[in-house]
Order: structure tokens, then sequence, then C-alpha cells
């Protein structure tokens, strides 16, 4: 696609989202979106949200896992963008009416301590770039126009990210290694995983340098779910842990 072309998709991209109906465009038989070019509008309409006062405050990798990977229709690994308007305090209260077909992950974070300059360095010693590390509820608009799911709607949509619950109280986990994350969303589900926050922070870091992109100190990158992603609901409440670090609340209204 030509960059007038990509400009006019994410100027359409930022005003579904912005109506809560992301991805209208994808819904249109003669629609066609390369993987390259879903990344170029979800980096233009990042750009648009920036030119109107919003902040970029990190960076996600999603699909990190098979059961994601089919759920969501792609074979690799995916980046988003995370903006600072959309990070809520546990306990946080969440209204259904703001988020289209609202879905959450429950995954582990980590902050910044330095930027990420040199991906090679990462590789080698991850711990020096981490502050702290800690769990989140990460909110999705989980919705497919297409006739199928793929990895260009998700890239183009921001990889489906509709904004964080994080914890207010936390002790940071520093580099301890294999995590466990447990969800727990009302009666219905009580998962558990065990996982290495820093194994996926090299390929993020990564796919962002192909884009000229580097994280920098002090930004949160979200690194991924072992678990699937859930849809909730009115009334379900949210529960996700990594016990000895932090818990992080959210209800459904």
């Amino acid at each position: 696609m030509t960059n007038c072309e990509i400009q006019n998709v994410a100027g359409r991209q930022l005003h579904d989202y912005d109506a809560r109906e992301p991805g209208t465009a994808f819904a249109e038989p003669t629609f066609r979106l390369a993987l390259d070019d879903a990344y170029r509008v979800q980096i233009e309409t990042t750009q648009l949200r920036v030119l109107r006062g919003e902040a970029v405050a990190g960076y996600k990798i999603g699909c990190v896992s098979a059961a994601v990977r089919r759920q969501l229709g792609t074979e690799h690994a995916v980046f988003g963008h995370l903006f600072a308007s959309e990070f809520r305090s546990s306990p946080a209260e969440l209204s259904a009416d703001e988020f289209c077909c609202l879905a959450i992950e429950g995954e582990l974070a980590l902050k910044l301590d330095a930027d990420i300059d040199d991906v090679e360095e990462l590789r080698e010693d991850p711990v020096q770039f981490v502050r702290e590390i800690f769990p989140v509820i990460e909110l999705h608009h989980y919705i497919f126009r297409g006739p199928s799911p793929s990895a260009a709607e998700v890239v183009a949509n921001n990889a489906l990210q509709a904004g964080v619950v994080v914890p207010v109280a936390r002790t940071t986990a520093g580099g301890a290694g294999r995590l466990e994350v447990k969800v727990t969303i009302s009666d219905r589900v009580e998962d558990a995983a065990t996982v290495d926050p820093l194994e996926t922070v090299y390929e993020l870091a990564s796919r962002l340098a192909v884009f000229g992109i580097k994280p920098k100190a002090g930004e949160i990158l979200l690194t991924g779910s072992p678990l699937p992603l859930y849809p909730v609901g009115q009334d379900d409440y949210i529960r996700v842990e990594c016990p000895a670090v932090a818990v992080v609340t959210a209800e459904v209204t």
C-alpha cells in the first residue's frame, strides 16, 4: 500500500476505535491488508493518537502461546502499543459499554529500568533492563470482522489492545525466573500457569526494532499470556495473581 493509503486506513481505524467499533474495514469483502502493511497502519494510527495528545506508555507482545494463536488465527507473536490514558489501577470497575466484546488476559508485565538501545545486549542479560515485574489484567476488544481471524486484523487493531489494569501495591519480582500466574473469573474460570516473563522480551524488542522503535526506561512491557483469552461480561469479577508479588482485580458492570 502507498503511504497515502496507509494514512487513510489509519484515520478510519482511529475513528472506529473512538466509536468502540474497531476494524470495520475488515467487514468489507474487497478489503485486503498484508501483515507488513497492518503494522504500518498500527504505527500510523499510534502517531495520530500521539498528535492529539495521547502518550505511549509501553508495548505488548501477544500471541505467544499456541492456545492464543489458535484463538486469533496467527502463526507468530505480534506487538501492540500501550497508551497511558488506558491504564487503570486495581481494584478497577469496568463498564462493559466501554468495550467492544470485552475479553481479558492475565499476564506479567515489567517496567524498564534502562533504554533498550541494543537488542543483542538485551538477549545476553535481560535482567539489567528490568526495574520490576508484576501481574496485570490486559483488556481487549475481542472482535473479528473478517471471514476468519487473521494476523493482519489483530495487528491493525493494535493487537486487540484496550487497556491494562495494574496493581498499586506490589513487591517487585526482579529477575526471579519462572513465576506463577493465576487467573480467576467469577466461579467459572480458575487457571494457572508458570512462565518466565523475560523469555519474550527479546522477541518483542526485536520486532519493534524492525520498525525503528526502541523501548525506553520507565515504559511498561506486557510479556504475553501463557493462558487463553477469556471473554468476560457484566457482573464478572476478575482476579489475576502472582503469588508473593501482587494481586490485581477488576469487576465488570
